[in-house]
């Protein structure tokens, strides 16, 4: 048995972009994350300790979002995993960080980083 947890469609403000023009005003961005748990067996005890709190991953995204002033979004992905693996232990978590309207002939372009 495998445990997940999830957030999905979650959009945050960012300063982001290779040049000075695109990280001069804020775009937003829409991240998709997913944590496998490290438990096996079910989560009967209803207790938040023995998960990881969805509200929490979503304060760190935030927080590491905006006050971001990264040129990558590979950059930015790879320091939001840093800070949930500083508060929060799992087996993995993959994050999808998406930008819209970038490309004219694409509704979104972005990464996946899966640790």
């Amino acid at each position: 048995m495998t445990n997940y947890i999830f957030l999905s469609g979650l959009k945050v403000k960012a300063h982001i972009g290779v040049t000075e023009e695109e990280r001069n005003k804020l775009q937003e961005l829409r991240f998709d994350v997913q944590i496998e748990l490290h438990h096996k067996n079910r989560l009967e005890n209803d207790d938040l300790s023995e998960t990881i709190d969805y509200a929490a991953i979503e304060k760190i995204i935030c927080e590491e979002t905006e006050k971001s002033n990264f040129k990558l979004l590979e950059t930015l992905g790879e320091t939001i995993i840093s800070q949930i693996k500083r508060v929060f232990t799992f087996k993995e978590i993959e994050i999808k960080i998406s930008k819209n309207k970038i490309l004219e002939s694409t509704d979104f372009v972005g990464v996946t980083l899966k640790r």
